[in-house]
């Protein structure tokens, strides 16, 4: 299981610090994660992110949800890989309080 601190990824503005590699990679990951399952207005049918592990190529889309205590859940049904993510709440992927105008 992953466990993440948003902010280890992000630089003093809120913006994703790294990038290239696999930690930008892995940035993208989790940011589109955290949009996913904080956007509460979002259809149920709206597929999730593209898994960053898995190398299936059908039905690598993650599954993501909120805790109790607002930790963003997420899980591969087919690889497997499964993390949570913390100190997301404030950050520019944080659509629970509705997606920001354009």
């Amino acid at each position: 299981m992953y466990v993440i601190d948003l902010t280890h990824y992000l630089d003093s503005k809120g913006a994703i610090a790294p990038n290239r590699g696999p930690a930008r990679k892995m940035a993208d990951f989790l940011t589109a994660v955290v949009a996913h399952a904080s956007d509460f207005d979002r259809s149920d049918d709206a597929p999730g992110p593209v898994c960053f592990k898995c190398r299936k190529r059908d039905q690598r889309v993650v599954e993501t949800g909120i805790t109790e205590d607002d930790v963003v859940v997420w899980r591969c049904p087919a690889c497997g890989t499964e993390g949570q993510i913390s100190n997301w709440q404030g950050t520019f992927w944080d659509l629970s309080q509705g997606t920001p105008p354009s």
